[in-house]
């Protein structure tokens, strides 16, 4: 990649040159704002295309994009994406259940959050005996006296709510065994697949994914003497280039790979604001 004179930025391109969009990879770089590898703006389909359509280098533009059937969204996404001009390539969403007491990356968090909640019942149920031992000492104290119900409604409230916040707790708990929908739909095989199928045609691949699970097939396209550029946004590449770069180094081919972040192409492809 390189500037030109104007300063303006430019993919330095290599015979035929085939893009591949893993479009869920792609938005997850701005759809939520919250997350600290926000990108901080959108990539628009339309202006994307329209930019990648500069290159006379450029074969075909694919998108590989998961369809939720039913969510109108999803559903127009796919029909916008074809009628902007992409080699349109979907499957299904599917919804996978996930045990977060049984997944190793959790179930260390769930059973120490379960001992916390477990030690807060029992903390609970333990105020609330003493409580009713005070309520009883209380009783026992003003037989004589006129009766200080103030005090006795405030016990009586403070147990109720007790047992109310373990009942809350034990909700929680049968909650946190209930499986969670994880969204499942990757191109890993269909771009990998593609890609090798289409290896012929194209001399240099334009991926758009900073997914670590393409390194081997970046590297495999490399040895067989392709050039391959790897859009991706920041925070979002996986540690495997790292070391694929460095084992390129070693085998003399470091040339061959290309890692450009996304910010370079903002002016070109990020969804137009309109000015108030």
């Amino acid at each position: 990649m390189s500037n030109n004179d104007q300063g303006k930025f430019k993919f330095k391109l290599q015979g035929g040159t085939l893009v591949m969009i893993d479009w869920a990879n792609v938005y997850g770089w701005f759809s939520y704002s919250k997350s600290r590898n926000y990108l901080g703006w959108k990539v628009d389909p339309k202006r994307l295309f329209d930019y990648l359509t500069t290159y006379k280098e450029v074969i075909e533009n694919r998108f590989y994009y998961g369809v939720e059937v039913g969510n109108k969204r999803s559903e127009n996404l796919e029909l916008d994406a074809k009628s902007i001009g992409f080699t349109f390539i979907k499957k299904e969403v599917k919804w996978i259940p996930v045990y977060l007491n049984e997944e190793n990356h959790f179930k260390t968090v769930v059973k120490k959050l379960f001992d916390v909640l477990d030690g807060i019942k029992t903390t609970n149920s333990d105020i609330a005996t003493k409580l009713y031992e005070l309520r009883i000492k209380i009783k026992s104290w003003s037989s004589d006296q006129e009766p200080d119900f103030k005090v006795d409604d405030l016990i009586e409230k403070l147990d109720i709510e007790l047992k109310k916040l373990n009942l809350n707790i034990e909700e929680l708990q049968q909650n946190l065994l209930e499986p969670v929908k994880r969204r499942k739909c990757d191109f890993d095989v269909e771009i990998a697949k593609d890609a090798c199928n289409l290896s012929g045609k194209f001399d240099t691949l334009l991926l758009f994914s900073g997914d670590g699970d393409y390194a081997t097939l970046v590297e495999d396209l490399i040895l067989k003497g392709k050039k391959v550029i790897v859009v991706f946004a920041s925070g979002h590449k996986g540690k495997e280039y790292e070391m694929l770069q460095e084992d390129l180094k070693k085998k003399g081919k470091g040339y061959a790979l290309f890692i450009c972040t996304v910010e370079h192409l903002k002016e070109y492809i990020a969804i137009k604001t309109i000015s108030p």
